[in-house]
C-alpha cells in the first residue's frame, strides 16, 4: 500500500472512531479495541515517513495517546472526543 493510500486509511479509521461510540460497534466487527489497535499500527507505519507536517504529527501523537488513555480507564466519551479532535486535523493531507 502506498503512502497516500495509508493516509486515507488512517483518516477513515479516525473518522469511524469519531462517529461510532465504542459500545455501538456492529456485532460483526472486531470491536473498537481492535479498531484502535489497527489505527495505532497504521500510524506507527506512517509516522516515520513524514518529512514536513511534523507539528501536526505531534498533535496526532497526543490525540492517539489521549484515546489510549481513555481506553485504558474505560472512558468512551473521552475516547470519542479525542477521535473527533483528530478527525478535524484532516490527517489525509499530511506529508
Amino acid at each position: 500500500m502506498g503512502f497516500l493510500e495509508s493516509l486515507e486509511d488512517l483518516a477513515a479509521c479516525i473518522a469511524v472512531a469519531a462517529d461510532i461510540a465504542p459500545d455501538a460497534y456492529p456485532a460483526w466487527s472486531d470491536g473498537f479495541r481492535a479498531h484502535f489497535t489497527a489505527t495505532m499500527l497504521m500510524w506507527d507505519e506512517i509516522r516515520p515517513q513524514l518529512r514536513r507536517d511534523l507539528e501536526m504529527a505531534q498533535r496526532i501523537d497526543v490525540g492517539l495517546q489521549k484515546m489510549a488513555a481513555a481506553l485504558e480507564v474505560g472512558d468512551p466519551g473521552s475516547f470519542q472526543q479525542a477521535a473527533h479532535t483528530l478527525h478535524e486535523l484532516d490527517v489525509s493531507r499530511l506529508r
